[in-house]
């Protein structure tokens, strides 16, 4: 019996250190989990080391679910701080496995699963994201933990912010501050605050950024949480690299690489040190730069950031141009432009990247492919500017809709704002397809509209060509293109052509009396009379300064002389006004042939315009044409061939004006 006690007692002091060591394990691994909770956003670096001696040590013995959950909680938190999104993925998902099972757990598990929606947003996974939020916040409902809400929230905005859809990104960063301060928890608001500060920033919203990001800076000042400093430094350089002041933003820049190096932070020394290096240049500090920029190469293998990339490569092609290591920059630029032809839209960095391949060819003298370059960047760079001042505008549309929209409705919260946004938005989604749709409609009805509106314009541009300004009678080149034709038909059906020339008779002295504006309308009027009482296959063309032609298709030359001497009488009825009120009437003198197969104009004219010259030998108001008979032609011949010297002077006088003329509706 007595033996049986002994055994008992020994048993029972082995069980009792047991659980004793047991109890001081659990409780080592929870101050330990404690001491990384009051660091972790401090100094981050100094947190995943402690995590990975628990993992080494005391993670190994069973302890408490609550504490394993909370372990993974903050070891997947850690890592998404250190950019490490591989390893938050493997930290929450042990930890979502771990908490899925115990509803004591619930609040931990929506925790965790933000850590892996965050994880996958590092990854350029946003869109599948979003989805996942908007379930993970209905089911939050039910915890009623505004805190939770809150960072569903935030994890919300930063996805919406790595789409670029920055107007509902600041709606539920906006909501989700405003959940954050119903609880006790300044960290959270001021993380909120920090994070809106950079949407602002993006948004040109300059004033309302610096303000929330000063705060944000001494709040996190003063409690020592450098990482966090560090995050707010980065936007603050921002909103002074946005502003045009590049000193501030250096001096920014380089505060927080002194965060980062007390951090022992690479990934983001790697950035920062890009930055830096990037104004350096731009201020043409080289020297300073290089300095910089070899801080990054041993830091290059750890970023996987297009954009950060692309400014590496940008800097050490640069690098390679001030060193006169004209090959060494086409070597390392061609591959990384070649690599460029699929992307749809590029950094600012990787066009450039087309301008040092231009100097790195004019420097090895080959000219003309720096030619081609150059032009390829100009165009490349116009159409860049072009959309970034438009990304501008839109943005700065976005922050006045929103100061708007809330605004206009004092009784919304700003979670009402973020699900009118966000129903917006689905509704573009769904729209998108029937506005293809519509757009390729569009494109056909445009493509034809344009093709309307060149014929129009060709037949207007060719109307122009072929017509008087001033009086919209056909000109002289086509009045030559409208003879060639008839002359076909007359070949061809036997149709006889008449021709007519007339003058107005005496018009320098109505320019001379009654100003020009006068003899326009003149001009103008006898024109309309023609318009009115041709016919229509009658051609009828301005060929001088008062000189009028009309060809008349299938009319014999007595027909020409009756309309000839129809038109001599209704322009002498006609009557004018001068300035002054005063009527006055015109006369004009015709001559009159039919064309004969082998003519040209030119032969046409000369034989008409002798005529026309008979005429105004004869007292002018008078038709001639060529059918006269022997006596006439014989007294015409004897007039001809003693002509007076004034009628010399006024011969002259209307070939003057007919050169004058011409030489006119040449240049016009």
């Amino acid at each position: 019996m007595q033996k049986t006690l002994k055994n008992l007692l020994f048993f029972f002091v082995i069980f009792t250190g047991a659980a004793n060591a047991s109890v001081e394990k659990t409780q080592s691994f929870e101050k330990t989990l404690n001491g990384v909770q009051s660091i972790l956003y401090s100094v981050p670096i100094k947190a995943r080391a402690l995590l990975s001696e628990l993992e080494k040590v005391e993670l190994k013995q069973n302890q408490p679910l609550p504490l394993l959950v909370r372990y993974y909680l903050q070891k997947s938190t850690v890592d998404l701080l250190l950019n490490d999104p591989e390893s938050a993925v493997l930290a929450a998902n042990t930890g979502i496995e771990l908490a899925k099972n115990d509803p004591l757990l619930k609040a931990d598990l929506y925790l965790m699963q933000l850590r892996l929606g965050q994880a996958r947003i590092l990854k350029g996974e946003e869109a599948l994201v979003l989805d996942q939020l908007d379930t993970l916040l209905a089911e939050s409902q039910t915890l009623n933990d505004p805190s939770v809400t809150a960072e569903i929230l935030l994890v919300k905005g930063q996805a919406y912010k790595a789409q670029n859809d920055y107007d509902v990104s600041m709606a539920a960063l906006m909501s989700s501050l405003e959940a954050a301060k119903t609880t006790q928890d300044a960290l959270l608001v001021e993380r909120i605050a920090s994070s809106l500060g950079g949407i602002l920033v993006q948004l040109n919203g300059f004033d309302k950024a610096s303000l929330l990001l000063d705060q944000s800076y001494q709040f996190f000042r003063e409690r020592k949480m450098s990482f966090n400093q560090l995050l707010v430094k980065l936007d603050m350089a921002e909103l002074a690299k946005k502003q045009g002041d590049k000193k501030q933003a250096l001096l920014e820049y380089k505060q927080a690489l002194q965060i980062a190096q007390v951090l022992g932070d690479g990934s983001h020394r790697f950035r920062i040190n890009l930055q830096i290096a990037d104004l350096l240049l731009q201020s043409g500090d080289t020297k300073s730069m290089g300095r910089y920029l070899k801080q990054t190469d041993a830091l290059r293998d750890r970023e996987t950031i297009r954009y950060y990339i692309s400014k590496y490569n940008y800097l050490k092609a640069n690098e390679n141009l001030l060193n006169e290591n004209f090959q060494g920059a086409i070597d390392l630029v061609t591959p990384l432009i070649a690599g460029q032809a699929d992307l749809t839209r590029l950094y600012r960095t990787e066009i450039e990247l087309y301008l040092v391949a231009s100097k790195a060819h004019f420097g090895m003298e080959d000219y003309k492919n720096a030619y081609l370059t150059l032009l390829d960047y100009q165009n490349r760079f116009n159409n860049f500017s072009a959309d970034e001042q438009v990304d501008n505008l839109e943005r700065q549309q976005m922050l006045f809709n929103l100061e708007k929209l809330k605004a206009e409705n004092q009784h919304l919260s700003w979670n009402n704002v973020l699900q009118t946004l966000e129903l917006k938005t689905n509704e573009d989604k769904v729209e998108y397809l029937n506005v293809l749709v519509v757009a390729g409609v569009m494109a056909t009805v445009l493509a034809t509209l344009a093709a309307l509106w060149i014929n129009r314009r060709r037949a207007r541009w060719g109307k122009i060509a072929n017509t008087d300004s001033l009086t919209g009678l056909y000109n002289r080149r086509y009045l030559s293109t409208q003879l060639d034709k008839l002359k076909a038909e007359m070949e061809s059906n036997g149709e006889p052509i008449g021709c007519m020339l007339l003058d107005v008779d005496h018009f320098k002295k109505v320019n001379d009396t009654y100003g020009h504006p006068v003899g326009d309308k003149v001009l103008t009027g006898i024109a309309e009379l023609f318009k009115n009482n041709l016919r229509r296959n009658d051609v009828c063309s301005r060929v001088g300064g008062e000189e009028f032609m009309l060809l008349l298709p299938n009319s014999q030359l007595e027909q020409a002389q009756l309309i000839a001497e129809d038109l001599r009488t209704r322009i002498s009825e006609l009557a004018f006004l001068t300035e002054q009120g005063d009527e006055f009437n015109v006369t004009a003198s015709f001559g009159v042939s039919s064309v004969e197969p082998g003519q040209s104009l030119s032969d046409i004219y000369s034989e008409v315009d002798k005529l026309l010259y008979l005429a105004k030998q004869n007292g002018r108001n008078r038709v001639e044409s060529s059918g006269l008979d022997n006596t006439e032609r014989d007294a015409t011949q004897s007039v001809q061939s003693s002509p007076s010297m004034s009628d010399k002077f006024s011969r002259l006088g209307r070939g003057m004006r007919r050169l004058k003329f011409r030489f006119a509706q040449h240049f016009s």
